[in-house]
C-alpha cells in the first residue's frame, strides 16, 4: 500500500509505504491485515496471522517459508526495571494532583489535615505516590509477563500442528 505526498510550491515528494497483506479463510473471506511485521511476507509465501477471535488486531505472524515468527505490539510491551521507572515517573506527574486531594481529605480523616500540604507532607506524599504506582506496575508487569508468555506458548503449539499438517498434505 502506497501513499504519495507532493507539495506543489516547492516541489518536495515523499512516499509512504506500508506493508499490506491479504489472507482468505477457508470459507473463502478475505481479511486484510497492514503493519512493519508483515514486511518480510511474498506472494506465494506460507503464511498465518494469529489474532484474538473476533479481532482483526494481529497478535502474531508467521512465516513458514521462511521461518520467521514475528509478534505483534500486544507481546513486545518493555517490562524491564528502567522502562517501569520511567511509566512511574510520567504516572506519578499524570496523578499528582488528583492524588494530593486524595491525600489531604485521608490525612483529615485521622485529623492530620492541617500537616498535609506542609514540606514533610508532601515529601511523604512524594514518596508514598511514587512506592504505589511502582509497586502496581511491577505487579502489572508480572502479569503482563505471565500472560504474554502463556499466549507465546499458544501461539507456538498451534503454529506446530499448523506446520505439521502442512506436512502431511
Amino acid at each position: 500500500m502506497h501513499s504519495v505526498r507532493v507539495d506543489r510550491q516547492t516541489g518536495y515528494g515523499r512516499i509512504n509505504t506500508t506493508p499490506e497483506l491479504w489472507l482468505r479463510d477457508e470459507h473463502g473471506k478475505e481479511y486484510r491485515y497492514q503493519g512493519d511485521m508483515f514486511s518480510a511476507a511474498q506472494a506465494g509465501h506460507e503464511v498465518a496471522v494469529i489474532s484474538r477471535s473476533g479481532s482483526q488486531k494481529p497478535l502474531a505472524f508467521a512465516n513458514f517459508t521462511t521461518g520467521v515468527v514475528h509478534d505483534g505490539d500486544e507481546l513486545t510491551v518493555s517490562t524491564s526495571v528502567g522502562s517501569t521507572l520511567v511509566s512511574t515517573l510520567g504516572l506519578s506527574v499524570l496523578l499528582a494532583l488528583p492524588g494530593a486531594l486524595v491525600w489531604a481529605a485521608l490525612l483529615d480523616t485521622f485529623g492530620l489535615g492541617d500537616h498535609a500540604f506542609t514540606a514533610t507532607g508532601f515529601q511523604l506524599y512524594a514518596i508514598v505516590l511514587l512506592a504505589c504506582i511502582y509497586a502496581g506496575l511491577r505487579i502489572w508487569s508480572k502479569s503482563y509477563r505471565e500472560r504474554a508468555r502463556a499466549l507465546r506458548d499458544e501461539i507456538d503449539r498451534l503454529l506446530a500442528c499448523e506446520a505439521a499438517s502442512a506436512t502431511r498434505t
